[in-house]
């Protein structure tokens, strides 16, 4: 009786917060979906509610838009009691080269300068900030703890500025499921040794507890930096247990409580048959050689000949006979050249997985890996994405683009100025090509310059850069700390995506999965989505998950207050002044009457209950 008591207040108070009068001011604050990329130039909307939902131990995010002039901006979180709340300034990065057709020149959000940030739990300096005639974004995370009731929760982000306090409500709808801290997708993003030592100028130990910092930040985003160990110490393994045992083990301080990285990779020398046998005997001595892999060569012939394939597996073979190999390469060409016998872990580029029409492959060739999978027992099929995703070589011609700058256009991609909808969709294209891997080639390589100001590799605005190196002379506090980008928090959205989808075909319905996954992705290269969407499929996917398991639907959600919204939701224009609640402008209410009518039949129900 309490819970359902607690459901039908939180839908009330809900619809109560929608109705207050409209305030207006100078400045205006408005709610915009984590999956959207707010530029500068973005203009004021209605929509000043935050509705949410999550499973236990999932992140829900949204951002809370100030659009300007606005002087000493802060925000602050109240209510939403037991959840994990975090805010983060979104900053952005000045564009000068668009990364491909769909892109775009200017400035871009990307990275989130914390207020109190997640690795150590220092005060930084995101707030206060100005806002001249634009819009600038507030970055909001809630973790759900594991152990959360299911149900509504409320609570309100205050914006404060020097026009006063406004009030955005929040209401979160938490499923009856749980999502594992240890993501059931295997990952390996490569951290190069020296990268961190640069751009924090550090070195030893230090570097090696910051690299490990880098590592369990990973971890809250659900994926597994891989290289972590220094290539000086590749041999020592106190230090690698003294500094990355805990995240292979499980016991850092993370906040998805027991994460643990999702593969290892081998650093020592290539053809030692000694260095391959002692990094498996301490694997298996530790518990972790299942997550073992030797990254045998990168995109053969570029890196490696096809020629060097079979002694390099051979001495991880010869160092024990299950130490996996890794090769980034398609399966026709492999078998082409004779090596596909010696690759356990075979990781197409995504683009070959499912090719644009014309292509020699075009269509989806997932059916082609099926007996490479059915040849050994530790035979795996991982995805990647690369510079294909956006064009490998020089500046595209946006006026009157060629044939090829259009085919990369729309794939899966990781830079700064991809839609959001493509920084997240990879995972979701991994879930239908039934893969168990995503792998990606570097997370900091322009901190060898300074990627707050310039991320300009391989013909793209971020590739290969994931992170930002946060120093506290850039963001406050006293300890460096790596910061996240807007992209890493679309992976991580990506990776709970692909929970979502896991768990309903484990739970009974694989194909709903699949035709969801399918709906929403046609194939590959059609990865520009609008945000709801990935709203109503991931709604979509919840009904049947908690309908499989017998167990309700959170009221909020029944009464037409979509958690899965993600902070896009119905809303009220409105401005900062006097302290006031944010509102409804008198047209939009009647846009509130469908809402009306179903929060009464919530309420209803529930009194029945």
């Amino acid at each position: 009786m309490k819970t359902r008591r607690r459901a039908f207040t939180a839908a009330a108070s809900a619809l109560a917060l929608s109705l207050l009068p409209l305030t207006a001011s100078a400045a205006d604050a408005w709610v915009a979906s984590a999956t959207e990329k707010i530029r500068p130039d973005a203009k004021a909307r209605p929509q000043t509610e935050a509705h949410l939902s999550a499973a236990r131990n999932e992140f829900a995010a949204f951002q809370v838009v100030v659009t300007g002039p606005a002087k000493r901006v802060t925000a602050r979180v109240e209510g939403l009691d037991g959840m994990d709340a975090t805010l983060f300034r979104v900053d952005t990065l000045d564009v000068t080269s668009p990364s491909a057709v769909d892109g775009g020149t200017g400035r871009w959000p990307d990275a989130l300068v914390p207020d109190v940030d997640d690795v150590v739990g220092e005060q930084r300096n995101a707030f206060p900030f100005d806002v001249g005639a634009e819009s600038r974004a507030v970055w909001v995370d809630v973790h759900v703890p594991a152990d959360a009731r299911s149900g509504v929760y409320q609570g309100a982000v205050v914006i404060s500025s020097d026009a006063g306090e406004a009030r955005v409500p929040v209401v979160l709808s938490v499923y009856d499921f749980v999502l594992p801290s240890t993501s059931s997708l295997r990952t390996a993003f490569g951290l190069s040794y020296g990268v961190i030592a640069s751009a924090h100028g550090v070195s030893g130990d230090a570097d090696a507890a910051l690299r490990a910092r880098y590592g369990q930040l990973a971890l809250d985003h659900r994926i597994t930096l891989t290289g972590l160990n220094d290539d000086g110490q590749h041999a020592d393994f106190g230090h690698l247990d003294r500094f990355y045992g805990p995240l292979i083990a499980g016991t850092a301080p993370t906040r998805l409580e027991g994460a643990k990285l999702t593969a290892v990779k081998y650093v020592g020398g290539r053809t030692s048959v000694d260095e391959h046998a002692a990094w498996a005997k301490h694997a298996r001595e530790q518990g972790w050689f299942d997550r073992l892999f030797d990254y045998t060569c990168d995109e053969p012939p570029l890196t490696c000949a096809w020629s060097d394939i079979p002694a390099r597996a051979g001495a991880a073979k010869q160092g024990d006979p299950e130490f996996r190999t890794l090769v980034t390469t398609q399966l026709w060409d492999a078998e082409d050249h004779g090596v596909a016998d010696d690759i356990d872990v075979m990781v197409p580029v995504v683009n070959w997985m499912d090719d644009r029409p014309g292509s020699a492959v075009a269509g989806d060739q997932r059916d082609r890996y099926d007996p490479f999978l059915a040849s050994g027992p530790r035979k795996e099929l991982w995805l990647y994405q690369s510079c294909m995703s956006h064009g490998c070589g020089g500046t595209v011609n946006i006026g009157s683009p060629s044939e090829s700058d259009r085919y990369f256009t729309g794939w899966p991609s990781y830079m700064v100025d991809a839609s959001a909808s493509r920084n997240r969709a990879m995972e979701w294209i991994t879930f239908l090509e039934r893969a168990s891997g995503e792998l990606y080639w570097e997370t900091a390589y322009s901190f060898r310059a300074d990627p707050w100001s310039r991320q300009w590799d391989f013909s793209g605005n971020g590739d290969g850069t994931l992170f930002y190196p946060g120093k506290p002379a850039r963001i406050g506090g006293k300890t460096d700390v790596p910061v996240a980008s807007v992209r890493l928090k679309m992976i991580r959205a990506g990776m709970q995506d692909y929970e979502y989808l896991k768990a309903l075909a484990d739970a009974g319905d694989p194909e709903l999965a699949r035709k969801i996954a399918r709906d929403l992705f046609p194939n590959a290269w059609s990865t520009d989505v609008a945000p709801e969407r990935f709203d109503q499929a991931r709604e979509q996917i919840a009904r049947r998950i908690l309908e499989l398991g017998g167990k309700p639907t959170p009221a909020a959600v029944e009464a037409g207050f979509s958690g899965t919204r993600s902070g896009g939701g119905c809303g009220s224009a409105g401005g900062f002044g006097g302290g006031a609640l944010l509102a409804l402008p008198a047209l939009a209410l009647l846009a509130l009457v469908p809402r009306r009518r179903a929060l009464a039949r919530a309420v209803a129900a529930l009194r029945r209950r």
